[in-house]
């Protein structure tokens, strides 16, 4: 005992000065002294039936959990409040697995950036504690984001070649994967902001990669997780009354050929079946004034080819009103520069919808591609519904992996990695 004490005040001791090396030389003497003799940690995925208690005085899973604290596993220290020399295993877990949920940053929920609280049943995550009947994994699984490359990104951690700076900003995006909401659904699209990257992840791989444009600073795309709906094939443009004072009105009153040339009609409400008006019907120059936000009139360009929303949207519904789809400024894909790739107004723009109106044609609706073609085709528009779910994260990571497995480091273009720190000294 006296041996066993002199051993948790050197770890304290080492612990406190920041060292990872020297936590893992804590748990490494803990297992070494108290040896298990079980081959529990061979086969870490079986289930733990009976309670082995050795010498030492300390279960199987226990020692599981030591295995996991060891290395880190999962990101989720976060500090020195879970290893103590008078370690209380349960609360010690339930701790860990609360970091593991919901992440160590510094961070409030905002009008851009939505952040997803995951309730941690505490009680439950105990029962299975003390009931043995369940390995520490099973017993944090619920709590593991299903996101492909979140173990990965830990394992990142360990890259000697990446600075101290670096490594911050690599952990920061590792605990914004665990604020993603999680669906249950193993397949999801991903639109990163940072690197305007559309992302289909099937089966814990990439199926479908092509760039995106997102909102400038003024107009940023928010960060939200959602289920893909449906998709309107040659969809009607509901012109915001905030696009229709800076840009439709302006130039109408110029042209009086404009709104004719572009197909736009302008109605009562976003209904093409609710009255219509001319544009001679109505003194427009008293919306342009700064303190006017609202119109009681509303711009709709019709389906055509040169609508603001190209050939396809896809809504995913929340309170932003933003969807991913087509557009006509093709060119903008050729290069990767803020002035050109973060122009849009809040929504996605995409530059390969057709490709994925033939995936979810074919995969996640009950109708066949060369039907979806045909109504493409014919300008008239229709609306597809999915027949099952798939989710949608609108993301925000300035470290993403290539398909080599090596890190990339993205412009901070909202600045939110200056704004969200890690609420421990890394």
């Amino acid at each position: 005992m006296l041996f066993k004490h002199i051993l948790f005040t050197i770890f304290i001791l080492l612990f406190i000065s920041g060292c990872f090396s020297q936590k893992v030389i804590f748990v490494e003497q803990k297992k070494k002294h108290y040896e298990v003799k079980t081959n529990i940690y061979e086969k870490p995925t079986q289930v733990v039936k009976t309670k082995k208690v050795v010498e030492n005085n300390y279960t199987n899973i226990e020692n599981q959990f030591l295995d996991i604290l060891k290395i880190d596993k999962y990101a989720s220290i976060c500090g020195t409040d879970i290893l103590s020399p008078n370690m209380d295993f349960e609360k010690s877990l339930i701790l860990y697995t609360k970091n593991l949920a919901n992440g160590c940053l510094k961070i409030k929920q905002s009008k851009d950036y939505n952040i997803y609280i995951q309730e941690v049943d505490e009680k439950n995550i105990i029962e299975q504690f003390r009931s043995n009947e369940y390995t520490i994994k099973q017993i944090l699984e619920p709590y593991i984001p299903n996101h492909p490359e979140f173990l990965k990104m830990i394992k990142k951690l360990n890259d000697k070649n990446l600075s101290k700076q670096q490594k911050y900003i690599l952990r920061i995006n590792i605990e914004r994967m665990k604020l993603l909401k999680n669906y249950k659904i193993k397949n999801f699209i991903q639109l990163n902001i940072p690197s305007y990257s559309f992302d289909f992840f099937e089966n814990d791989k990439k199926s479908m990669s092509f760039g995106t444009i997102v909102g400038d600073l003024e107009n940023k795309t928010p960060i939200l997780s959602s289920k893909l709906k449906y998709f309107i094939v040659n969809p009607a443009w509901n012109i915001p009354d905030s696009i229709a004072k800076k840009t439709i009105i302006p130039r109408m009153l110029k042209d009086k050929n404009y709104l004719k040339k572009k197909h736009i009609e302008i109605h009562k409400n976003y209904k093409l079946t609710s009255q219509k008006y001319r544009q001679k019907d109505i003194n427009w120059r008293k919306y342009l004034k700064k303190n006017v936000r609202h119109i009681p009139y509303k711009f709709i360009q019709l389906p055509y080819g040169s609508n603001g929303l190209g050939r396809v949207k896809f809504i995913f519904p929340n309170n932003y009103a933003v969807y991913m789809h087509d557009t006509i400024g093709t060119w903008r894909f050729k290069q990767n520069k803020q002035k050109i790739r973060a122009v849009s107004h809040g929504c996605v723009r995409l530059e390969n919808p057709l490709a994925l109106i033939k995936y979810l044609s074919t995969n996640y609706t009950k109708y066949s591609y060369k039907y979806v073609r045909k109504v493409y085709d014919s300008h008239k528009s229709r609306t597809i519904s999915l027949s099952k779910p798939l989710a949608v994260h609108i993301t925000y990571f300035t470290v993403t992996l290539d398909k080599n497995g090596k890190l990339n480091f993205h412009k901070d273009l909202y600045g939110y990695d200056k704004v969200q720190k890690l609420n421990f000294e890394l």
